[in-house]
């Protein structure tokens, strides 16, 4: 399992590359914090340059949701956001570190480490790059 941040499903959702590759092609291995998608349509009028309509956006969310990255319920992380405060400077990013420190998991993967401070995550927790989820979870060509 691969823990998904925010920007790493906005990404998914607004561009074609190399985050949908990944996605699409290892439906069984993508979880985030139910909370990334409630930050997501907060804030979808941000970040929705494909001109979605409310419709088609909870269409296409919902879609992500069932099909490749699984939303996970925060009664699974909750008793680990005190300890995950500790762990990040953004409080946004709580629920990702908790669901970390909750689950068994290969990292978290995101596009924004700055928030993360590194020196007290690891070993806990696993940071990844696209490059090594590409490594743990090569893509086939198309």
């Amino acid at each position: 399992m691969i823990i998904v941040d925010t920007n790493v499903i906005m990404a998914f959702l607004i561009t074609k590359g190399i985050t949908e590759k990944i996605i699409t092609q290892h439906r069984d291995t993508f979880i985030t914090p139910d909370h990334c998608f409630n930050e997501i349509w907060k804030h979808r009028n941000r970040w929705n340059n494909r001109n979605y309509s409310d419709t088609e956006l909870r269409n296409v969310m919902g879609k992500v949701s069932r099909l490749f990255i699984y939303p996970v319920s925060k009664d699974v992380y909750s008793q680990f956001e005190k300890e995950a405060s500790k762990l990040i400077d953004d409080i946004y990013d709580i629920p990702i570190v908790a669901l970390a420190l909750a689950v068994e998991n290969d990292g978290i993967w995101t596009y924004d480490t700055k928030h993360f401070k590194k020196e007290k995550l690891s070993p806990k927790i696993r940071l990844l790059s696209t490059r090594e989820v590409l490594e743990l979870h090569p893509t086939k060509s198309k």
